[in-house]
């Protein structure tokens, strides 16, 4: 079916910042770090790169080279196998196109020496740039201090009273020469992200990791941030669907949106959301077992809500697009604002998308094939010019967003990988489930030990052992997670006798997994006993233990 681009334009700033491509979370953690560098604007362009630099040999001559560098002449194949491994990102890794994509992120001036076609993150880094911004500019800024550390800024030099590890020490040394970005003037996040809750439990999250920085390897802190980001993300993505979908069913914004409740520092951020996000765990191995096919059920019902997130992307911005044209209307183009127009519409709004249904018959009618028989049924089924227009758009391109939306949020939640939520089998019978990855899980375990007083410089967070009945409330309340019986959504509580074993498998199942990653002794049957420990003590200020 011939539809204009105007028509069938997807990405918008103002509602989603990303194209929903399958991306890889490295290059979205580099080109943020280009972000951070410029404060959020597009980078000025510095010219094109020699394609020298795509060759790890290149690098390693320079490495060898510098003064104080030694064992690279003398173990170059043991050395170029380090910097492939631990140092660059390559594509067609092995093969005989093999090039450097990008420096690992493990700095912040790890940006430098990038190849932008190989380095494509589908504004994604826009998208969380946008969510720290807005969300709370503190985290922002413990984030970028933390990154440029090991530097000196005066210098560019590595900084010799910082206790920087060999990979990062490597990397602030590749880059040292290179010049500095400059910013363009042209904001790219201007927009702040329509949930703001979802951007504050970002920012804390990533305060909370920030506070381990004495204690964990820059390494184990990079996989960390890029999780927590990655995960951040694909639960905006789920929230987003169900807050547009329910601006448009009530035609108005939702009063709490206006004056969002949601903070990370809040024991229930969610509690007073409408479009709360609740997602159904297994914490087994076993994708045969029940537990494992109510978790299948769950993600099975968000890939089912696909299309309806499709059509609510563009019934909004088709909203936006006409708050633009008819400025004199005076409705903000914003999100929140334009949902009036659904609400009360102009006296020309249907005139206006019947003006566009025609032209749309028209290019499509003198085709071979003419319409569809779905879009003449659509067209006969008394719906209104809009929701006619959007209903045919919809029906045009969902299939070709559901596939890229699918492997979108396979990327950001890491399926099939310890760092994951996300596990899928490569057969019929095992398909999408909802499954923390041990790596995945250390994370949030490491979150939810902390506690946090305000101190005068700010949040200050220490450590302290945690029920575990009181972590499966806490990974429920802030990130939907439901392992045992659920406590914010009533129709996820278990009725029948094998669901109630389910649970009661999986929440054995999640003691095991903490048991073996070493946050977790069963010393006792009884209930306060059954402590989740840290694993890096954070101690409280002013305290001696």
């Amino acid at each position: 079916m011939k539809i204009r681009p105007q028509d069938q334009e997807f990405r918008n700033p103002k509602v989603f910042y990303p194209d929903l491509k399958s991306v890889e979370l490295d290059r979205v953690l580099l080109n943020l770090f280009v972000l951070l560098r410029c404060e959020g604007q597009r980078p000025a362009s510095r010219g094109r790169h020699k394609r020298q630099i795509e060759t790890v040999e290149f690098h390693a001559s320079q490495l060898a080279a510098m003064p104080g560098v030694t064992g690279f002449d003398e173990y170059p194949e043991i050395a170029k196998a380090w910097l492939e491994s631990d140092i660059f990102d390559l594509v067609n890794r092995g093969g005989v196109r093999e090039a450097v994509a990008s420096l690992r992120p493990l700095h912040l001036d790890a940006h430098k020496i990038r190849v932008a076609k190989y380095c494509r993150d589908y504004n994604h880094a826009d998208a969380v740039y946008a969510l720290l911004e807005h969300g709370d500019k503190q985290a922002l800024a413990d984030l970028k201090a933390y990154l440029d550390r090991g530097r000196d800024p005066s210098s560019s030099h590595p900084d010799a009273q910082a206790h920087v590890d060999l990979d990062t020490l490597t990397v602030i040394k590749l880059v040292e020469s290179w010049p500095d970005l400059h910013k363009s003037g042209e904001k790219l996040t201007a927009s702040p992200p329509v949930c703001r809750g979802q951007a504050r439990i970002l920012c804390d999250d990533v305060q909370r990791l920030l506070a381990y920085e004495a204690a964990v390897p820059r390494p184990v802190m990079i996989e960390y941030l890029k999780t927590i980001m990655g995960l951040h993300l694909g639960l905006y993505v789920l929230r987003l669907r169900r807050q547009l979908t329910g601006w448009i069913r009530d035609r108005q914004a939702s009063k709490v949106c206006r004056e969002c409740p949601v903070y990370g520092t809040s024991q229930e951020p969610f509690k007073e959301c409408p479009y709360g996000v609740a997602l159904i765990v297994d914490m087994g191995a076993d994708y045969r077992s029940r537990m494992a096919q109510l978790a299948q059920a769950s993600a099975a019902t968000e890939s089912g809500y696909f299309a309806d997130f499709v059509r609510a992307i563009y019934t909004v911005n088709h909203l936006l697009r006409y708050a633009r044209e008819e400025n004199h209307l005076g409705i903000p183009e914003e999100p929140m604002e334009v949902m009036s127009l659904l609400g009360s519409p102009p006296t020309d709004f249907d005139a206006d998308f019947r003006a566009r249904l025609k032209e749309l018959r028209r290019e499509n009618e003198g085709e071979d094939e003419g319409l569809s028989p779905d879009v003449e049924s659509i067209l006969a089924a008394g719906l209104s010019p809009f929701e006619t227009f959007i209903e045919i758009i919809t029906h045009a391109r969902q299939s070709f967003h559901i596939k890229y939306l699918t492997g979108n949020l396979d990327k950001l939640f890491q399926k099939n990988t310890e760092w994951g939520a996300l596990a899928q089998g490569r057969s019929k019978v095992n398909p999408r489930r909802w499954h923390l990855g041990g790596r995945l899980l250390e994370v949030l375990v490491q979150l939810a030990v902390l506690h946090f007083e305000e101190t005068a410089s700010g949040k200050r967070f220490y450590s302290e052992d945690i029920l575990v009945e009181d972590f499966l409330h806490w990974i429920e309340h802030r990130y939907g997670f439901v392992i045992g019986p659920s406590v914010t959504d009533p129709d996820l509580k278990p009725v029948t006798l094998d669901q109630h074993r389910a649970y009661r498998e999986n929440v054995k199942a999640l003691k095991d997994r903490l048991r073996e990653i070493g946050f977790y002794d069963d010393l006792s049957d009884a209930f306060n006993a059954q402590r989740i420990r840290p694993r890096y003590p954070v101690k409280r200020a002013g305290s001696e233990r």
